[in-house]
This record gives C-alpha cells, structure tokens and sequence, in this order.
C-alpha cells in the first residue's frame, strides 16, 4: 500500500489500458441476454462470479507483471473468458486495475482489523501496533494478491486511478498513525516520535516485502514477520529512566 496521499510516478495508459475500450465480440451480447432472464437472484448471483472471476484473474496477473505488462487479453485468457466479456462488467483495463487495487486495500484493513479485535480492548498500543505489522506481513507475503497488486501498481497506474484511490490510502496510512498515537498516550511507545512519518516509513518498509521476500526460504514467513514488529518496537520502546 502507497503511504503517500498522492504518489508521484505513473505514466498514463499503455497497450492494454483504457484505450482499449468496447465490446470486441458477440460473447457481450450472449451474456447480457443470459442475465436478463427472470430468475433475478441467478442472475446476480452469476454477474457476481464473472466479476469476482475476472477480478481474481486480474489480482494475479497484475501482482507479478504489473500494470504496463498486463493487458486485457492477458485478464481474459486467465478468467477463461472471451476478451469482449470483460466489457459487460468493467468500462476498460483501468477500471478493473482501480477496482483490483481498492480491494487490496480492503484486504489489508480487514486483516489487521482481525488481529486488533483478536487482541481485546485491554491491549497497549504497542502489542496493537505489533499484531497489526504482523497481520499486513501475512496478508502481503501468504494471503492476497489484491493487496501486492496495490503495492506493484499504484505507482504505475494512471493518474486518474491513483486520484480515486487517495481517500482509502490516506484512511489506511492514518489507521498506522492511530496506532503509534495509542502507544504513544497509554507510554507502551516513545512520545518523541512523529507518528505521521513513522507511519510513512513503516508502510514504505513493510511493502517492500512484495519485492523481496519469497516462501521457503531460509527465513519462515511468522518469523519474519514476529522480527519485523520486534525491530518496529525495539527502537519505539521508551527508555528507561
């Protein structure tokens, strides 16, 4: 996840983006007349699956090629769909990589959201703070392609994308600079530290994970992720007097 209210970088569409917009076959047409029919909860039901099909493709393509390298052919072969099929449910590439990145911030959010109610209400700031890191290493590293998405591509996708995902950015970056906060008053974390920043330079940290880490090496995922929020903490404990 992009720790910044408006990253810098992106170039604009590319082959495969939006400019590849419209219907391109007949399969469109079969499918809206598929999901006219009178049965309207299986017909929900079914335009939720394609979607969801088309996203998950998507999620896995653009979290190891990237955006610029992801086309809409490349989407529809790994749905299994024809190419013109993807219209009936998104208006261009961009508007699946915008929806593909907003769930990977869901993803996220959600998964620390888990820890945090895991922990109960009587926990300090700090033990938040540490289940939280942990938490977002998982959901990087093991559980959600959404969210490695967001992390490859914000950067690489187009202006506009990136515009329509400033709020949920800026919410994800304040719940980091919530948990400092927390230690930071209930003194399970150093006050003489701007939790703004930190927050920045944990979410920039943390999401290089996306780049780097790979399963079965030498280094276990949980240990990776326990020695993460150790190092986090180790040099936000506050000294002793």
């Amino acid at each position: 996840m992009d720790s910044t209210d408006a990253a810098s970088g992106g170039s604009g569409a590319t082959a495969g983006s939006s400019a590849e917009s419209g219907p391109t076959d007949s399969t469109v047409a079969t499918e809206a007349e598929e999901n006219n029919g009178n049965d309207n909860g299986r017909r929900i039901r079914k335009g939720e699956r394609s979607r969801m099909r088309i996203l998950d493709a998507a999620a896995r393509l653009l979290s190891c090629h990237g955006y610029a390298a992801t086309t809409l052919t490349d989407i529809a072969g790994a749905a299994e769909m024809q190419a013109g099929s993807l219209y009936y449910h998104f208006d261009s590439k961009d508007a699946i990589v915008e929806e593909v990145l907003r769930v990977g911030i869901d993803h996220a959010r959600e998964a620390i959201d888990a820890a945090l109610e895991a922990l109960g209400p009587e926990a300090r700031g700090s033990e938040r703070l540490a289940e939280a890191i942990v938490a977002y290493v998982n959901c990087i590293v093991a559980e959600s392609s959404f969210t490695v998405a967001n992390i490859r591509c914000y950067n690489e996708s187009p202006p506009h994308t990136r515009d329509q995902l400033t709020s949920a950015l800026r919410e994800f970056t304040n719940l980091w600079v919530g948990l400092l906060a927390e230690g930071q008053s209930d003194g399970s974390l150093r006050a003489d530290t701007n939790a703004k920043v930190l927050a920045r330079i944990m979410i920039s940290g943390l999401n290089s994970l996306a780049n780097w880490y790979r399963p079965g090496g030498e280094l276990r995922l949980e240990d990776l992720a326990r020695q993460f929020a150790d190092m986090v903490l180790g040099g936000l404990t506050p000294a002793r007097a």
